[in-house]
């Protein structure tokens, strides 16, 4: 066993610069490459050399949510809050490390590919066809799942920004509860697209506000994104009837503990949005609140036309194309909703009530 704490992002998704080891207080840095501005995300381990009291702190700005970090024992299999030992004012976290070993801290619990081929693999999984939807920018395959075989088509994606990933975990849930209750969605198709930006998921990156733009200001006539520009050809050849993006808000603080919609300026898409979220209110698991009064309708708050200077995000094309699809934008937060602690399982359960919206928004 080694004598001296090693601290890397020598992990997947890694993402971490460690500015100093002083015995066993920790600087740190998020490495933000390519982004422009600060941002929340990072991943890293620490490989503890006798068990003792850790403290790591970040001196770039706020990045850790209402539960603290999250924390991997067994090298990212499985993952928790570490919802005590931490000071937010400070912005560090203090771990008791019981023995010597390696283990895993994250701003969010993440969700990579290897989740994603644990999931295709499940009974709820084998019945999803795994498609390709193009290769990435690095060359790597980005999935397309595709389920059912019904005439009402609905389009589903996250990660537009890489490091959202309890937005994926909510994607997760809603082909689950589809999969599973075939019978009741037997008049839909389900095409989804898990990870927009598969080279930023995996490589660990901030994702949101990439530069020049990012991968969720790409929607215009001439995408610089492979991803955005299959995403486009599929959903013009598809004629979806609902376009639904999900996402996860700031580290924390209101409203980036709350499940809200995206509010638009286009009053036949708001409509549909108010109406998509008087009937989650009614499905919406005890777990994973949400309270339609939580919307940030657009003009408030950080909603508001200067956001979206960089380019269109894919719910405001999709809410200009021929056929009128009803195109929406969901909020799902990392770690704490109302009071509520997330863990995987509660965004899971809220996907859950999301199909269920969705089949009822659909059918009436």
């Amino acid at each position: 066993m080694q004598d001296t704490l090693q601290v890397d992002a020598c992990i997947p998704g890694g993402n971490i610069i460690v500015k100093s080891i002083q015995g066993n207080q920790i600087l740190l840095n998020r490495d933000l490459r390519d982004t422009k501005g600060p941002w929340i995300y990072f991943k890293f381990r620490a490989v503890f050399p006798a068990p003792g009291t850790y403290t790591f702190r970040f001196d770039d700005g706020r990045c850790l949510t209402s539960r603290g970090a999250a924390v991997s024992l067994d090298r990212g299999k499985n993952w928790d809050w570490l919802c005590k030992s931490f000071d937010l004012n400070e912005e560090s976290f203090t771990f008791e490390a019981e023995r010597a070993g390696e283990v895993w801290f994250c701003e969010c619990i993440p969700y990579m590919q290897s989740e994603l081929d644990k999931f295709l693999e499940s009974e709820a999984g084998k019945s999803i066809e795994r498609l390709e939807l193009c290769k990435s920018r690095k060359g790597r395959t980005v999935e397309l799942l595709r389920l059912g075989n019904g005439p009402r088509k609905v389009f589903l994606s996250s990660r537009h920004h890489c490091e959202e990933s309890m937005a994926t975990y909510s994607l997760e849930g809603i082909l689950t509860e589809v999969a599973t209750h075939p019978e009741e969605y037997s008049d839909f198709t389900f095409w989804a697209v898990p990870f927009v930006d598969k080279d930023g998921v995996e490589d660990g990156d901030q994702g949101k506000n990439r530069m020049p733009h990012d991968h969720a200001r790409d929607y215009g006539p001439t995408p610089i994104y492979p991803e955005v520009k299959a995403i486009i050809e599929l959903v013009y050849r598809e004629k979806p009837e609902l376009v639904f993006d999900m996402h996860c808000p700031w580290a924390r603080n209101v409203p980036n503990e709350y499940v809200y919609f995206v509010g638009q300026g286009n009053k036949r898409v708001q409509a549909g949005i108010d109406r998509f979220s008087s009937i989650l209110a009614k499905y919406a698991p005890s777990d994973f609140p949400f309270d339609p009064r939580d919307n940030i309708p657009f003009g408030q708050g950080w909603n508001t036309a200067h956001n979206y200077e960089q380019g269109s995000p894919i719910v405001f094309w999709g809410a200009t194309l021929p056929w009128e699809p009803s195109s929406q934008s969901i909020e799902i937060p990392f770690a704490n909703s109302r009071e509520v602690t997330v863990l995987a399982d509660n965004a899971r359960h809220l996907g859950h009530a999301l199909a269920r919206s969705i089949r009822t928004y659909l059918l009436g």
